[in-house]
């Protein structure tokens, strides 16, 4: 998938164009698609799915362009991040189900070459990210530092970072979501892009 910006962009809406004019949305996806990756990488930290999630996004955006109503770039810029973060947060409902069915049914997983890896890991900022991050983990208050650090750091399964926290299941992924989205806030502070805070 290529994650190039156009350097020239016409005026107007591309998605209102898009509905015409395939050109208008193949430079609607060059337009965005980078800053759609980089919104979805900030929030997982993992780059195969952050491009999964990516395609995933701009896939149902084509499909369902007919019914954006919007004539502005900010209103398909947010039309854009709203179904984003839809794909976002249906994957992290579904996430761990299947995750647990790959594991038991020993189903292989291709991976993506480390440069390719690292490559997407540059175009979102990550490595200029890990310090913020890691100041921004200290500032969270510790029963949401706990959880984070067990479910994300350790890859520990709800179930265990319950455990290790002494709560039911659903105080921990209460603790994990308030975290990460108080980390995603403060990662975006102070970005180009405004639009893409959830």
């Amino acid at each position: 998938m290529s994650l190039r910006l156009l350097g020239r962009r016409r005026p107007g809406c591309l998605l209102q164009s898009a509905k015409t004019d395939p050109a208008a949305f193949a430079e609607f996806y060059e337009q965005y698609a980078q800053r759609v990756m980089r919104f979805l990488l900030r929030r997982i930290f993992d780059p195969e799915l952050a491009l999964d999630l990516t395609a995933e996004t701009f896939a149902t955006v084509l499909l369902r362009r007919e019914d954006f109503r919007g004539s502005t770039e900010e209103e398909e810029r947010a039309w854009l991040f709203a179904i984003a973060r839809s794909h976002l947060s249906h994957y992290l409902r579904r996430g761990e189900v299947e995750r647990r069915a790959v594991q038991r049914l020993g189903i292989m997983v291709g991976r993506m070459e480390p440069d390719e890896v690292a490559r997407i890991e540059e175009q979102a900022g990550i490595a200029h990210l890990k310090p913020r991050l890691i100041a921004a983990l200290e500032t969270l208050p510790l029963e949401q530092r706990q959880a984070v650090e067990l479910r994300v750091v350790h890859e520990l399964e709800y179930e265990r970072v319950a455990e290790a926290i002494n709560s039911s299941q659903e105080v921990a992924r209460a603790r994990v979501s308030r975290g990460l989205r108080a980390l995603a806030l403060e990662l975006d502070r102070d970005t180009e892009l405004p639009e893409e805070v959830a």
